[in-house]
């Protein structure tokens, strides 16, 4: 490592060939591309796909589908243990470092349920599934979502507060300029715990490319300069109709603010 930051995008498989040069990664998605539901014969085809895309594969979103519940009364333990060892051994394999989860339907928090016993929940859940990564060298980073997408870790303050609970050495925290924007979190809140930061997500005003809005993009490269962040961050964002031109544009505006 070089200790810069790294600029990377997330996408689907199918969006690799189209592209803009320059990026140092792809992060595609663990419920669609690693499909751990399914077996080995069925997902070999894609895991020899992974190991020659360009740029190389080294993070994973989309986790846990909804249908895999981490809160409420109907979690299946093992089956959240089955599911979280095949993914990482899958993201492993494929060349993965971090492992980004949100995956807002599976951990929001069922009507009348007690958001005190399903925080516990979560936590017994990150454990489970850092148990799996730290096995192979891959960080978890806990994605807070916004108030209109989950109803459970809105912020990253939140977040920080989980990953301490937690206390595990694989589980940090992810921060999402998007979120942040969505329920007016000021970004400087990662300075209340810079330690915990594992990963980083991007895009611009209207969840459009950066570079075509108003997101505060300047103050958070200042943030990361200033806490020495040397992770990666990746664009993930709505497209326009030429994927090409505006990934190229995005990537471009990205390396003026990590001049």
């Amino acid at each position: 490592m070089d200790g810069r930051i790294r600029i990377g995008m997330c996408m689907g498989l199918d969006q690799v060939p189209s592209l803009a040069p320059g990026y140092d990664y792809v992060e595609l998605g663990v419920s669609g591309t690693l499909i751990p539901l399914e077996d080995d014969p069925t997902y070999a085809p894609t895991a020899d796909t992974l190991l020659t895309l360009e740029p190389p594969v080294r993070a994973f979103n989309l986790y846990l589908p909804g249908s895999i519940k981490i809160t409420g009364p109907d979690v299946d333990w093992d089956l959240v243990q089955r599911y979280s060892r095949r993914a990482m051994q899958r993201a492993q394999e494929a060349g993965a470092t971090v492992i980004v989860v949100g995956s807002g339907g599976a951990r929001s928090v069922p009507d009348g349920f007690s958001h005190a016993l399903a925080w516990g929940q979560l936590v017994r859940a990150f454990n489970i599934i850092g148990d799996e990564a730290i096995e192979r060298d891959i960080t978890v980073a806990i994605e807070p979502l916004n108030t209109k997408d989950c109803n459970i870790i809105n912020s990253y303050v939140e977040g920080v507060s989980l990953a301490r609970d937690v206390d595990h050495t694989a589980v940090r925290v992810l921060a999402d300029i998007y979120h942040f924007m969505m329920d007016a979190e000021p970004v400087d809140d990662i300075l209340t715990g810079p330690q915990w930061l594992a990963h980083v997500h991007l895009a611009d005003t209207g969840r459009r490319f950066p570079g075509s809005g108003t997101y505060p993009l300047p103050r958070l490269f200042a943030i990361l300069k200033e806490i020495s962040y040397t992770g990666m961050a990746s664009i993930e964002c709505l497209w326009g109709a030429d994927f090409a031109d505006e990934s190229g544009r995005a990537l471009g505006f990205l390396r003026t603010l990590l001049a």
